[in-house]
């Protein structure tokens, strides 16, 4: 099994971009991962910062290990990625946490007459499975169950900051199903497809309210492979399945949480009539009933969803 180490990252989703391997439909590989803000908040805790000085400091967010080149994927495929593995790396035993300035669901400096609640970045210690949450003069035990934040392809024609997000390439929505044993399928749009992944998270609730979570370095083991487009179950949207359910992803930029929803759950209904033998009526009753709805982002302009259906009802 071939390794990828996080000092190849890219801040971009890019149809120009220059792949760092090219891998081979049916390959597995381990990609280690770079936290979201490459190392800088656990070095400089727990100095907090506002969002505007990282980016410039930085030059964007959510560093990718990538792009990797895909044997034979060619625009009008469907790329697959199954993810066998998404663990903390081993040797670094602390994840980190915090507030920015000028980012964050509950707060805004645009639509507020009272002052910032302030800044400050929180290292978090972990050990066989658990993170410590630092509070109240001692620690809180938080579960950990990583997942990647952040996976995408090139899109067709310009680049795109990897915190970005689009139906077109996916991007950074934040969903903690995005875990092992899941597999994402994500639309062709250049040949060779030049998929990106990182941005891993320990844990995270709903929404990422304060615009992180645990933020950790990782190591992510996964095999690629190319679908032909033609009848493939694709209605548009990327996909999250697994074993269990199926699900489709909304993430459209400056698209209120709402719609998103509503996208997530129309492409679903969409695929059960398209894959699964159901009416239009049926699908939509069905989903009625048994679907289920989590959110990934959830601070504005940035808004993703995930609408899922067991298989069992299929």
């Amino acid at each position: 099994m071939r390794e990828f180490d996080r000092d190849r990252t890219t801040m971009f989703f890019d149809p120009l971009g220059e792949p760092i391997a090219e891998v081979d439909p049916g390959e597995r590989i381990l990609v280690r991962t770079a936290d979201s803000l490459c190392g800088l908040a656990k070095r400089t805790a727990p100095r907090g910062y506002h969002i505007d000085d990282v980016l410039d400091e930085l030059g964007g967010a959510c560093p990718l290990t990538g792009p990797f080149y895909v044997t034979g994927a060619q625009p009008g495929d469907l790329l697959v990625l199954e993810l066998h593995q998404v663990a903390p790396d081993p040797s670094a035993g602390e994840a980190w946490t915090g507030v920015f300035d000028g980012f964050g669901a509950l707060t805004s400096e645009v639509y507020s007459l009272q002052p910032s609640i302030g800044r400050e970045t929180r290292v978090v210690p972990y050990r066989d499975g658990v993170a410590q949450f630092p509070a109240k003069g001692g620690s809180i035990p938080i579960p950990m169950k990583p997942f990647l934040g952040t996976v995408g392809v090139a899109p067709k024609r310009e680049r795109r900051m990897t915190f970005s997000q689009a139906a077109e390439y996916l991007g950074d929505v934040d969903l903690p199903q995005l875990r092992a044993g899941a597999s994402v399928v994500l639309p062709v749009n250049v040949p060779g497809a030049l998929f990106s992944l990182g941005d891993a998270h320990a844990a995270q609730g709903d929404g990422e309210i304060t615009g992180t979570a645990l933020e950790i370095e990782a190591e992510v083991q996964l095999t690629v492979r190319v679908v032909p487009g033609d009848g493939a179950d694709f209605a548009g949207l990327p996909q999250l399945n697994t074993e269990k359910s199926i699900g489709s992803i909304a993430s459209l930029y400056g698209v209120h949480l709402g719609d998103c929803a509503r996208a997530a759950y129309v492409d679903l209904v969409r695929r059960l009539v398209k894959s699964h033998g159901f009416s239009q009526l049926e699908a939509y009753e069905l989903v009625g009933q048994v679907g289920r709805l989590r959110i990934g982002n959830m601070i504005d302009p940035f808004y993703s969803a995930l609408a899922t259906i067991d298989r069992r009802y299929l």
